[in-house]
């Protein structure tokens, strides 16, 4: 299964479902090739994007920033690392 990805590479609001079977083996898949290729990005992109989806930012968060130390100028997983981080922030409170 592939994961769709908006035209930023943002995962797609409309694929933030609960995890199914299927989504459940894919993962297990990626994760497989990552222990055997861990350098392999377009692997942990699909990794990271699908853990986004999964509504898992921290998790996503940690193969974005592998990413990004293999390949720094990665706009993918620069937008995934920012989108991450702006999930994980606790909301604002206003001053009123």
């Amino acid at each position: 299964m592939a994961t769709t990805i908006g035209s930023l590479g943002e995962p797609s609001s409309s694929r933030r479902n609960p995890p199914n079977e299927e989504w459940t083996i894919r993962i297990s898949q990626l994760q497989e090739t990552l222990a055997i290729g861990p350098a392999d990005i377009a692997t942990r992109s699909e990794l990271a994007t699908l853990l986004e989806q999964l509504d898992q930012p921290d998790e996503a968060l940690l193969h974005w920033n592998a990413i990004l130390s293999c390949d720094p100028n990665n706009l993918q997983a620069r937008e995934g690392v920012a989108r991450c981080r702006s999930r994980m922030l606790p909301p604002r409170q206003s001053n009123q």
